[in-house]
């Protein structure tokens, strides 16, 4: 068997309940089709990058799963067919486990490894140097 991750983009004017029902709904007709769900996240109403549909925002929803190529083809088609389905993508994976995907884990995990909003660098950004830095910079300048 192998491991897949799929992930889709409801409608945004559904309701969040709806779109996990949509995500029950795909799980339910994975294990009808000799698959496995291995596990469901729903990931939120986020901006997309561009128009999809007349839409600039979506829910995003994964699933991941085992099974055959059948399977995946059959997912494949009732999401196709889904009126509240606006995209979809199918990836192959090595290995899908039971952990929250990236998109679920907090940003307090990185703001906690002082990685915010200055990058990482303590809050000294490319054009706020020290000013040690500047009268070196200076005294080179000089000689």
């Amino acid at each position: 068997m192998a491991f897949y991750e799929i992930v889709f983009i409801v409608r945004p004017d559904v309701s969040n309940q709806q779109a996990e029902q949509l995500a029950e709904k795909f799980g339910t007709a994975v294990a009808e089709n000799g698959g496995k769900l291995i596990k469901s996240e729903y990931w939120g109403l986020r901006t997309l990058a561009y128009r999809v549909k007349k839409h600039r925002k979506g829910h995003y929803v994964m699933l991941g799963t085992s099974g055959e190529g059948e399977m995946v083809a059959e997912i494949e088609r009732q999401l196709g067919l889904s009126d509240d389905v606006i995209r979809y993508l199918t990836i192959k994976v090595e290995e899908v486990t039971d952990q929250p995907s990236v998109q679920m884990q907090t940003r307090s995990r990185f703001e906690s490894r002082g990685e915010g909003r200055e990058g990482g660098r303590g809050g000294r950004g490319r054009f706020n140097r020290d000013a040690d830095s500047e009268d070196e910079s200076t005294d080179s300048a000089d000689a």
